[in-house]
């Protein structure tokens, strides 16, 4: 896959659809490649990071790390690590490679140098995560919600 498709990969996920992609080639370019054989692990759940991973081609397995079961098949665009590129939080789940993979891996530091010499690229990236915590957070508010008591249902088991 060459730079100019891997923009384009780059263009369609939310996270950087924003982004010029004159910065986006500086950023493909800046980043690494990366090739899993079928049936490897690319990353388990627990391991630090401090990289984005994007499937170029290939898919994965993503398992749940509590109950090992499957949580979804991942293609061509699936994105993993969004906010290692900020936080180097570790990973969240395992990725499995069903067929081979071939991934583009952008490492935190090449990240935030970009964004130190492009602000706007930073501000228009964390744009879009807030707007995902926003997302992610009003759901667990009406999950939360759902298994509240009322009050009514305090007092009858105060009185138990």
């Amino acid at each position: 896959m060459g730079v100019r498709s891997a923009v384009d990969l780059l263009k369609q996920l939310p996270l950087f659809a924003a982004v010029d992609e004159a910065h986006l080639q500086t950023l493909v370019f800046s980043s690494d490649e990366l090739i899993v054989p079928p049936g490897r692990t690319v990353f388990e759940a627990g391991d630090p990071s401090t990289n984005a991973l994007i499937i170029k081609q290939g898919d994965g397995v993503v398992i749940d790390p509590e109950t090992g079961g499957v949580l979804a098949l991942a293609g061509p665009g699936a994105m993993f690590g969004e906010q290692s590129l900020i936080a180097g939080i570790p990973r969240q789940v395992t990725l499995n490679a069903k067929t081979e993979i071939e991934a583009i891996v952008i490492e935190q530091s090449v990240f935030l140098r970009l964004c130190s010499e492009f602000p706007e690229v930073g501000m228009q990236v964390l744009d879009v995560l807030n707007r995902q915590l926003a997302v992610c957070s009003n759901e667990l508010s009406e999950v939360q919600s759902q298994f509240e008591l009322s009050p009514l249902e305090d007092l009858l088991r105060e009185e138990e």
